[in-house]
């Protein structure tokens, strides 16, 4: 089998030996892996990992039997105190492949049975690739408080985009900021809803997808602008040291919650949403390269150019 390892900002595909699965665990052969935020902050430095490392965990594939499957990139232990109490998102223990252990960049992987869900057969398997950063918009979004019609979205990256169109398809109006003006106009030419605006009139939700001082800071501005109780929901892990103003917190009365990637329900949710709504996820893909030119593909698709997602299709192009 093959696998390829990503060192020093370098991605080496090597022959390995054979990795027979044992009997609590599905070969799939990984057919496109979505590229994320998460991929390009190891790819950057910014998020230290122990190299070399397969990357890949946005990971849709087939198994020996030839069935549409995806991966849950999550292992949860079952035994620390959030597991217990049904918190898997939250797991201590957990093992996130492509992270902290080889993930989908392989000829194949072993994957433990509770962590492959089967897709319809009719949807193909690019969409399916979308299926684990939608699960991580499903999350997010079913944090917000139903009398909440209103969203401000900060990033406009594969999350931000995710959240907008699992937000509209619950009837909500969703808006995203992004700075990047190369990346608004992708945004717009996409009929994504874009805005400059920091003041509303009604109580909004701000979800961060970024998570640093610049973003926090436009975060606390638009809930200091608008109607009380309104929200600010964190997904993004880019900076672990934020400052927040106590007074605009305190005296709005925000609440504030965070959002760490979803649970098995939010994962077979995002599941039955892409399958029902294959037009809206499809303009959501901008490159779709090969495995065999990742080194180049990642350095433009990802690193240079404003791209919202790129897919790597793991048979050559």
């Amino acid at each position: 089998m093959w696998k390829v390892f990503f060192l020093n900002r370098n991605f080496i595909k090597e022959s390995v030996r054979d990795e027979l699965p044992n009997l609590y665990e599905v070969k799939v052969f990984p057919k496109y892996v979505g590229i994320c935020g998460t991929d390009k902050n190891i790819y950057l430095g910014k998020k230290p990992v122990k190299e070399p490392l397969v990357l890949g965990h946005e990971i849709a594939g087939l198994t020996e039997k030839g069935e549409k499957v995806v991966v849950f990139p999550n292992y949860w232990c079952g035994y620390c105190n959030n597991c217990r109490r049904g918190f898997h998102n939250t797991c201590r223990n957990k093992i996130s492949i492509g992270v902290n252990t080889d993930g989908g960049m392989a000829e194949y992987i072993n994957v433990p049975k509770d962590f492959v869900f089967r897709i319809p057969d009719d949807l193909n398997l690019e969409l399916g690739a979308l299926i684990e950063p939608t699960a991580v918009a499903v999350a997010a979004v079913n944090k917000i408080d139903k009398e909440i019609g209103k969203i401000i979205i900060l990033g406009g990256g594969s999350t931000g985009t995710l959240i907008s169109i699992v937000a509209q398809i619950n009837g909500l109006e969703a808006f995203i900021i992004e700075k990047d003006r190369r990346k608004e106009e992708i945004l717009k030419e996409k009929g994504f809803e874009v805005t400059s605006e920091l003041e509303f009139d009604d109580r909004i939700v701000v979800i961060d997808t970024i998570n640093n001082q610049e973003s926090i800071a436009i975060a606390q501005t638009i809930l200091k602008n608008s109607v009380a109780r309104s929200e600010l929901i964190i997904t993004g892990l880019d900076e672990e040291q934020i400052n927040l103003n106590r007074d605009i917190i305190v005296r709005s009365e925000v609440t504030i919650k965070g959002s760490i990637i979803y649970d098995r329900d939010d994962f077979l949710n995002s599941i039955k949403i892409i399958s029902g709504n294959r037009e809206k996820f499809n303009k959501i893909v901008d490159k779709v390269c090969s495995i065999d030119s990742i080194n180049e593909c990642f350095r433009k698709c990802v690193i240079e150019q404003p791209n919202i997602k790129v897919l790597v299709k793991m048979d050559p192009i």
